[in-house]
């Protein structure tokens, strides 16, 4: 049975692992300014996970929007089965798309607000949000709470906190490495721009192995499987090869073994952040950096904003692990 004596926040975020952590900001201000609300995060279901352990989240509604949530028909199915249809006092559209503009309507939601505006926003939505001043994507998730409290919002750092549940998997890897100093590596993206090249990828590895620290390569998809085959043709051979054996929340304890993270600019990138994890981010694609690069006073990160080999990426690396 839902309380309907607090306050109901509705966050609709259908993409990816990292723009989902990265609405952790809202998340928190939101606690912030109204302590006794309930906070429902709506996710496409592959990331529960990433919306479920965030600091702040008290409920997560899973949306298979490629399945049986496809079109609108899937989407008025979602809205008459979800449990806080009509008790939802304020949805923020996160990217505001069509989907989630609807959505939110066909819940019932009192109070709708979204940045951008098309035909479907102004029909759909009581409450644009212009984030034009605001060019980090965290600083403009955050940013949403502005239009319930008038003030600007607290900036603070995403916080994932994992579900330590028994697992035999990463029981056997802890045991394993437990003497060891590892690094995680991961070096594949969504965009094969973003991607670091096969090489440079080996030759981290062969740097860090003969420091003596371990290399956890991390990933998932068939550009990281491929990554971790290409590798392994330029002889590298020394790391644990974690593609494809992690969920979320798998993939989070795992780092935290690691005493830190060399990655491009991705999910895990940004799940190693909300962790405090130690990272090295590294941006291939450099027109990203003002919008999706972490920054070094809210995290331990240091970026590295062009190509500039393995040898200056260890050294970075290790440089801010020292620090740590």
């Amino acid at each position: 049975m839902i309380n309907t004596d607090k306050k109901i926040f509705l966050i609709i975020n259908l993409s990816f692992l990292g723009d989902v952590l990265l609405t952790n900001a809202l998340c928190q201000n939101i606690k912030k300014n109204y302590p006794d609300s309930k906070i429902v995060f709506c996710v496409n279901k592959t990331f529960y996970e990433a919306a479920k352990y965030q600091a702040c989240v008290d409920d997560v509604i899973c949306m298979d929007k490629r399945g049986k949530h496809s079109g609108i028909l899937g989407l008025i199915r979602f809205a008459l089965n979800c449990p806080y249809r009509n008790k939802i006092d304020t949805a923020f559209i996160i990217y505001a798309n069509d989907r989630g503009i609807i959505l939110s309507k066909l819940l019932g939601c009192k109070n709708r607000i979204s940045g951008s505006k098309n035909i479907t926003q102004y029909l759909l939505t009581d409450n644009f949000f212009d984030f034009e001043d605001f060019k980090n994507m965290q600083d403009i998730n955050a940013s949403f709470i502005k239009s319930l409290t008038g003030t600007k919002a607290e900036i603070l750092p995403i916080k994932y906190n994992p579900l330590n549940e028994k697992d035999i998997f990463i029981e056997k890897l802890a045991y394993l490495y437990k003497d060891k100093e590892i690094v995680a590596l991961c070096a594949t993206s969504k965009n094969k721009e973003k991607d670091m090249p096969p090489e440079t990828g080996a030759q981290i590895v062969e740097k860090l192995t003969n420091e003596g620290k371990t290399v956890f390569y991390v990933g998932a998809g068939k550009e990281a499987r491929i990554f971790a085959d290409n590798m392994k043709k330029f002889g590298c051979v020394n790391f644990v090869d974690l593609t494809n054996v992690t969920t979320i929340n798998r993939l989070a304890r795992i780092l935290k073994l690691c005493n830190g993270l060399i990655s491009v600019d991705t999910g895990t990138m940004h799940l190693a952040c909300a962790l405090g994890v130690p990272v090295a981010c590294i941006f291939y694609k450099t027109d990203t950096i003002e919008r999706w690069a972490p920054r070094d006073f809210l995290y331990k990160s240091v970026l590295i904003d062009r190509d500039y080999g393995a040898q200056y990426i260890c050294e970075r690396f290790n440089d801010l692990v020292s620090k740590v």
